[in-house]
């Protein structure tokens, strides 16, 4: 019992108080009072949604819905576009939407006439494209763990990337006056930067946040910044008063944006996590912020004085069991490591999520995940939300963010360059000649100098590339996986496996019988290439949880046979596949790379995983559990290593795609490793492919590199 009312006491001193040295004020939200609303439009569900002139554009899972609200109280579809991408967020400007799709990167798409949307092109993003703002001739484009991407966009037909900035896992992002301002999710924070010069992006300060950073605006140099979920340091535990107490928004005074100050906070005084959706933001229309925040509902503040937010509103949309958009939320998590905690029954009621929101005055519209686009009506409350105005201050490119010339510095042997003009995935050599997989750009075949002998245009991104032999066995995004038969510079298609998600990674086994594909966000395929006239899958592969982020499929075969592969919630898979189809291994479980910056790779008999700054090997089991206790092995004296692990012979290279640092090792002696090189570069590094005697090293837009050992 003394346990128990320790842990509430500090719960509610997290809730109600501000950091010693900060005196601003704590509006504390209870979960009550709730209103309803006042129609539904009839539209369906949807993801995001915005309003330029009388359209609201509106993101319904993987299609664009536009609506007119010429008559406010009953907007009615005029035009759509079917089948474009997992849609997370949209921004049009001047008659043209520029779309975030996660892993399907951004589209952009002429709404001129909004009865006939026009696909414009597709952007092959970092990773997960998800946040997007637009600033002048520049977007700005969220990425999860890879940050802030930066893109000319004054051809809209052909996008151009410019630089990246590294915040952390941003989420949502805005520009106001000069500045970016992300929303960083696990960080707990907005980090803002300097990108009057978008080609050299520079971080000037971080507003820390009471929960996971996520949307944000900003008017008249004040921030409106929302977060959920946890509180910085929370474990994933009940028993911890920080877990599922991060819900809310904090207001800060961005005036001089290297100086912030927070003024107040709103925080709700309930626990809530609930893994999915996790998208939490807010909007303006002074005197009044619209904070949209999933299942808790819609929140109406007063903020004409951002000091002393009042309470104005409620709005949630509650389904009952037998009523249509009703759903049974879980009560645990597939994870088995994250609780769930709902201010409400999930066996009485559940509240359809909130994703988007817009304004026209006396209206407001924002769309339920599980329902539809829903409209409340109130003259008083609800006014319209501005468009973005363009700020005083131009956004000017100078000079190149990917120029090679600090590699000069770094003392690699015999270096070699190449930009490719597309985002370098995956090379390997065969015979002296270097195939690339390079995105937009499709695959380029090399001689050993780097200099391009031939481009095979591809129909999807060009994501990963495999030789066998005289067989090349391409992840082609959206076309699949793509087979060529290979004599030197001369590659003829041979056969083709679609899936049903885009084909992001693959990897062949050594007889050339199977390849496993990494398919879409969630999971992985095992598939037959034995016999190219009839391609055919042999299995799924699921998680119990979370997402494949970036380049989660093992490096290799262990042991020429085994291959696993990691889901962001904790699972690791692991099949053999020397036999007549796979074989289900038991799941090393608690033996997870880092997942941001790890990954495993085949070391011979072992499965090497990069992790707190080290490695770690075992071999894999074919029945019971795994030691958990496997040390973390480290350079003695030296640096920590980070990134997707390549080993062949007694050379490890690790390439951090996040934060641009590559690492050679000499592991002769895998219990001591000896550092050879490290080094950072500008453009996003991706798993390396080891020579007779040299590296490859693909670093995403900056291009490709290539230095003897």
């Amino acid at each position: 019992m003394r346990q128990i009312a320790i842990l509430t006491v500090l719960a509610c001193f997290l809730l109600t108080n501000a950091p010693a040295d900060d005196d601003s004020a704590t509006l504390t939200l209870q979960f009550e009072n709730e209103q309803h609303p006042t129609a539904d439009a009839g539209i369906g569900p949807g993801m995001d949604v915005v309003r330029d002139g009388e359209h609201l554009f509106i993101l319904q899972e993987r299609n664009l819905v536009i609506v007119s609200v010429e008559d406010p109280a009953h907007p009615v579809e005029v035009g759509r576009m079917e089948k474009v991408g997992n849609l997370r967020q949209i921004v049009v400007r001047d008659g043209i939407a520029y779309i975030t799709a996660r892993e399907d990167g951004m589209f952009v798409v002429d709404v001129s006439d909004p009865s006939a949307p026009t696909l414009l092109s597709h952007y092959d993003s970092i990773e997960f494209a998800t946040g997007i703002a637009i600033e002048g001739d520049y977007a700005f484009v969220a990425q999860r763990w890879f940050g802030v991407e930066i893109l000319d966009i004054s051809d809209p037909t052909k996008l151009k990337h410019v630089s990246v900035v590294r915040v952390g896992e941003a989420q949502s992002c805005v520009v106001s006056d000069g500045y970016l301002y992300a929303g960083a999710w696990a960080e707990c924070r907005v980090a803002i930067c300097d990108v009057r010069d978008p080609a050299n992006p520079k971080h000037v300060s971080t507003v820390k946040l009471n929960g996971r950073g996520d949307g944000l605006c900003v008017e008249d140099g004040v921030l409106y910044a929302a977060y959920g979920h946890h509180q910085p340091g929370a474990e994933h535990s009940l028993d911890d008063p920080r877990y599922g107490n991060g819900n809310g928004m904090d207001i800060y005074d961005v005036s001089n944006p290297t100086e912030p100050k927070r003024l107040s906070r709103v925080q709700f005084a309930w626990r809530y996590y609930y893994g999915w959706p996790d998208t939490w933001r807010v909007k303006l229309s002074f005197p009044y912020a619209y904070l949209y925040h999933t299942h808790n509902g819609v929140f109406i503040l007063d903020v004409s004085d951002p000091k002393q937010p009042k309470e104005m509103a409620q709005i949630r949309v509650p389904r009952y069991p037998g009523e249509d958009g009703f759903r049974k939320l879980k009560k645990e998590d597939k994870s088995g490591v994250r609780p769930v905690a709902i201010p409400f029954d999930p066996e009485e009621v559940c509240y359809s999520p909130v994703c988007g929101l817009e304004t026209v005055d006396g209206y407001m519209y924002f769309t339920g995940l599980f329902t539809d686009l829903h409209i409340y009506k109130n003259e008083e409350l609800v006014s319209a939300i501005p468009p973005d105005g363009t700020d005083d201050v131009e956004l000017k490119s100078g000079g190149d963010f990917h120029d090679f010339s600090s590699l000069e510095s770094v003392g690699l042997k015999n270096l070699s360059t190449y930009h490719s003009g597309g985002q370098v995935y995956a090379a390997v050599e065969e015979n002296g000649y270097v195939y690339a997989a390079c995105g937009s750009e499709g695959i380029q075949v090399l001689n050993k100098d780097l200099e391009l002998l031939k481009t095979y245009p591809t129909t999807g991104f060009a994501m990963d590339v495999q030789v066998d032999g005289q067989k090349l066995y391409a992840a082609q995004g959206a076309e699949g996986l793509v087979c060529y038969t290979v004599e030197g510079s001369e590659l003829e298609r041979g056969a083709a496996y679609e899936s049903s998600s885009a084909i992001r990674q693959v990897r062949v086994t050594p007889d050339g019988r199977f390849a496993v594909v990494h398919s879409g966000g969630k999971g992985y395929e095992v598939v037959d290439v034995s016999d190219w006239s009839q391609i055919t899958k042999v299995e799924d592969v699921h998680g119990w949880g979370g997402l494949v982020y970036y380049r989660q499929l093992c490096n290799g075969f262990i042991d020429d046979r085994y291959i696993c592969g990691t889901w962001c919630a904790g699972r690791t898979f692991m099949t053999d596949l020397n036999g007549e189809g796979p074989k289900s291994l038991p799941d090393p479980i608690d033996l997870l790379p880092d997942m941001e910056k790890g990954g495993y790779c085949a070391a011979g008999e072992y499965a090497l995983l990069t992790r707190n700054g080290g490695y770690s090997y075992y071999k894999p089991k074919t029945e019971g559990e795994y030691d958990t206790e496997i040390p973390v092995i480290k350079i003695s004296g030296g640096p920590e290593i980070h990134g997707k692990p390549t080993v062949r012979g007694n050379t490890l290279v690790t390439c951090d795609r996040i934060d641009g640092e590559i690492s050679v090792v000499d592991i002769t002696d895998l219990e001591n490793p000896k550092l050879i090189h490290q080094f950072e570069v500008s453009g996003n590094p991706d798993v390396a492919f080891i020579g007779e005697g040299f590296v490859l090293v693909p670093v995403g837009y900056q291009g490709l590199i290539k230095f003897d050992l």
